[in-house]
């Protein structure tokens, strides 16, 4: 039996009270939000959101920047070596945040000691896809295709959140499956279509689309519960008792934050969080809107630390 699976992600977010807080008042200096995804990816779009009521809150500009490069690298070094002033934050990913250390023997940073939690802001389930025209239907019948016979999977890069949550089920299955890496979801979508891959895994702000359009067959979600946008659909954990992946958004800064600064941005994260329209654009995506403090998510990043390590080494997981 699986144990409890969580991914994560990071979003970065400045508070109401910024003016208050960063030594950038005069001109209201926009604030940068760093999204170490591309534009249109789940992460990008969720934190476009974010940064449309950030930007209300702050009566000032919040500028989304996509680096993109190294899984999320660039952002967040980027968002590290910034002044601590409240004014350049970012979208780290818990590939950044969790995983990079395990997968890459050479960072500039170190994407826990040289960032600061602030809040979990927001969570998003997988999709576990299959090839709409063959007889896979469910868990157990992709349990039985895979142990059955050599079988090919696919992800959206090596190291992504995506493949760790894919390589988990395989292996909680205890079945076996030859890995595809593509760039992304367009380079997988084809080779999904046409069978050359049997199953694919993917944030469900990106592929329930591809699912109301009849263009791919969904299998399951990965949240612990079911999604209120799916509730016909099952989850993993009804055949995989204890499964659960998903990828989560939380609030982070450079290090050396004042402890003033670190309150308010906390406060004001909080608040974004639970905002009524926030909350219904995100559900709308089917990301559900969390708000926790930043000690809880210290706490998460510590604990899936020490869980993912262990899962990428016995992988032989590498991203050099």
């Amino acid at each position: 039996m699986a144990p409890a699976w969580a991914l994560g992600l990071a979003v970065l977010v400045g508070g109401p009270a910024l003016a208050q807080v960063s030594p950038v008042d005069e001109g209201r200096q926009p604030v940068r939000l760093l999204v170490g995804l591309s534009p249109g990816s789940g992460v990008d779009q969720v934190s476009r959101i974010f940064a449309e009521a950030f930007a209300q809150r702050l009566s000032r500009p919040v500028n989304v920047e996509n680096r993109t490069g190294a899984r999320g690298n660039v952002a967040a070094e980027e968002v590290a070596r910034a002044a601590p002033d409240g004014t350049t934050l970012g979208i780290v990913t818990a590939t950044t945040l969790v995983l990079n250390r395990h997968l890459s023997r050479q960072m500039g940073y170190d994407p826990q000691a040289d960032l600061t939690p602030i809040s979990r802001l927001a969570s998003l389930p997988f999709l576990v896809l299959a090839p709409p025209g063959q007889s896979v239907r469910n868990i157990g019948d992709l349990s039985d295709v895979l142990k059955a016979r050599p079988s090919t999977c696919g992800t959206p890069g090596a190291g992504s959140a995506q493949h760790l949550a894919l390589e988990l089920l395989v292996r909680s299955l205890g079945a076996r499956c030859d890995f595809v890496h593509f760039r992304g979801l367009a380079g997988a979508v084809p080779e999904l279509l046409s069978g050359g891959i049997q199953v694919y895994v993917e944030a469900t702000v990106i592929g329930l689309p591809l699912v109301r359009e009849n263009r791919v067959r969904l299998l399951a979600v990965t949240s612990r519960t079911r999604s209120t946008l799916l509730p016909e659909t099952p989850t993993v954990a009804e055949t995989v008792p204890g499964f659960e992946a998903e990828t989560w958004l939380a609030l982070m800064g450079p290090r050396g934050l004042a402890a003033s600064v670190l309150a308010k941005l906390e406060t004001a994260a909080i608040a974004v969080a639970r905002d009524a329209a926030v909350v219904e654009r995100l559900r709308a995506l089917s990301a559900e809107p969390i708000g926790g403090t930043r000690t809880e998510l210290a706490a998460t990043i510590r604990a899936q630390d020490s869980i993912w390590g262990p899962v990428a080494r016995a992988a032989g997981l590498t991203a050099d």
